[in-house]
């Protein structure tokens, strides 16, 4: 071997590994000057819907956003090959979006006038959003005359930014990204050891959550408190798998209920992960044995974990709720209802149909859709748990066709099921059949399905989803989801009948 053989091959590993930084550089600039227009669009249109007039500012400003949100989409997925860049893309393409005001949704400014309301000694859940003088002004309209919707965990978060803000109106608004960006950091480090735990890329969970445009825009971007909630609820998961599969399955019920009660503290469906929880200590106890209570798929010991995750849970937030007497004041009818403005949930948008087209008044239609809203959910889950989730086996007499899965004695013999899958079932249909849906709260269950082995269409059909996603909630700042709704979903199937176009949305060339 000869003394320049070192420098050759030196030299032969960089010229292979150029196009990867070629690409690295181009990325992170796309996905950076893509943030910095939407931000700028932010600023220069702070509140929905198109203007009553249209001016040259105006239409410059919708142009800025339109083009950084394609810029951003383009730089998501050429990174999709990026193996081990994920942290750096999503501070780079992250950078503009601490800056701006709150993207594509005015939460930022009712979680402010929240915190602020609190601060001042008065209870928000008795107190509207739109007498917290300033930053009450900047509440959407629809929730001014409302009270906190939200639990008390989330009002004391929001009131601790207001006291670090001293209560000025736009500090008070900025710092809200601080929470949601903590639960950007929780989900970097929950989302890898999820996708390890159910045998998947780590790295391609971390693209498809962390670093999509949904969570950047959403939850950094539009300050979004589901951020901070799925972070903690994905802790808990992480938990109670870790401490289950080292023979501490008690304690990863103790310490994950407990996560759960915190992370159902900041917005209510933090709660959905207990179910996973359960599921999770349950099964790795009947699989893999070890010094456990019982290693038997049995209903007491199914129900035992269920009353030792639930008590930790149920303490959590009971004890916050606490505090201050604040209390359940979220269910109080005053507080503002999911189901009277116009959302993607099937159910609010049968609402607002009935109600513009037959007159029923809206405080009419709430209690009933409400009801339906529950039942179906109820009814979902239950399937969700029959399908994915742990059954003991149990004897039962059942008719001559059922009992031919069964043995011979008419005994269902149960199964194990795949707590990851029933997590993510549960939280889909959760959203789907919700009173209310908003883009962001499908950031939840795109983290579960991350970290779930799925065949190859589907994974592409969730890469697709999320593109769409995000151009659904572009769209919907500007007009109705009468409008945006059906027009997105003609355009995903349009996309998805043409290769090439179907080939470049789900980053597969």
């Amino acid at each position: 071997m000869t003394a320049t053989a070192p420098l050759d091959e030196f030299q032969s590993v960089l010229a292979h590994s150029q196009p990867d930084w070629q690409r690295l550089v181009e990325v992170l600039t796309v996905g950076f000057v893509g943030s910095l227009m939407m931000t700028l669009s932010g600023w220069g249109s702070p509140n929905g819907g198109v203007p009553a007039h249209v001016r040259p500012m105006g239409v410059a400003v919708a142009v800025s956003g339109i083009t950084g949100l394609a810029a951003i989409i383009i730089a998501w997925l050429r990174s999709r090959k990026l193996v081990g860049r994920r942290v750096l893309t999503l501070v780079v393409w992250s950078l503009p979006l601490l800056f701006g005001p709150p993207l594509l949704s005015q939460d930022g400014w009712a979680y402010a006038a929240q915190g602020w309301i609190l601060t001042q000694g008065m209870d928000p859940y008795l107190v509207p959003q739109g007498l917290a003088e300033v930053l009450g002004k900047a509440v959407d309209t629809p929730w001014q005359e409302t009270t906190a919707v939200y639990p008390p965990g989330s009002l004391w978060i929001q009131a601790a930014m207001v006291k670090l803000g001293h209560a000025d109106p736009l500090w008070s608004m900025m710092l809200m990204r601080v929470p949601a960006v903590i639960g950007v950091a929780l989900m970097v480090w929950a989302v890898p050891r999820l996708a390890r735990y159910a045998g998947t890329d780590p790295d391609h969970a971390l693209w498809l959550v962390v670093c999509c445009p949904l969570m950047t825009l959403s939850v950094i971007g539009g300050m979004h408190n589901d951020g901070l909630q799925v972070g903690l609820s994905l802790i808990a998961l992480v938990a109670a798998a870790h401490l289950a599969l080292t023979g501490r399955g008690w304690l990863g019920l103790v310490l994950g209920g407990a996560l759960v009660g915190l992370a159902g503290s900041v917005k209510q469906p933090g709660v959905l992960a207990g179910v996973g929880v359960v599921a999770l200590v349950h099964v790795n106890a009947v699989r893999h044995g070890g010094h456990q209570w019982s290693t038997r798929n049995c209903w007491s010991a199914l129900l035992a974990r269920i009353a030792a995750g639930a008590i930790p849970a149920v303490a959590v937030f009971g004890g916050i709720s606490a505090i201050h007497g604040l209390g359940l004041g979220w269910l109080n009818s005053t507080a503002g209802s999911p189901v009277s403005v116009t959302s993607d949930s099937p159910i609010a948008l049968v609402v607002q149909i009935l109600r513009g087209s037959r007159g029923i008044p809206l405080d009419r239609l709430v209690g009933p859709a409400t009801g339906v809203s529950l039942a179906l959910t109820v009814a979902a889950m239950i399937w969700c748990w029959m399908r994915w989730g742990p059954i003991p086996p149990c004897n039962i007499r059942l008719g001559r066709v059922a009992s031919r899965s069964c043995n011979v004695n008419n005994v269902v013999t149960g199964q194990i099921g795949s707590p990851l899958r029933l997590q993510a079932g549960v939280m889909i249909v959760f959203a789907a059949l919700g009173a209310s849906l908003q883009p962001w709260y499908l950031i939840g269950p795109l983290a579960l399905l991350a970290s779930v082995q799925l065949r190859r269409t589907h994974r592409d059909a969730v890469i697709g989803g999320v593109v769409a996603t995000v151009i659904l909630t572009m769209m919907q700042w500007y007009w109705s989801p009468y409008v945006c709704l059906p027009l997105v979903i003609v355009g995903y199937f349009i996309v998805w009948r043409i290769p090439k176009a179907r080939a470049f949305v789900t980053a597969a060339s």
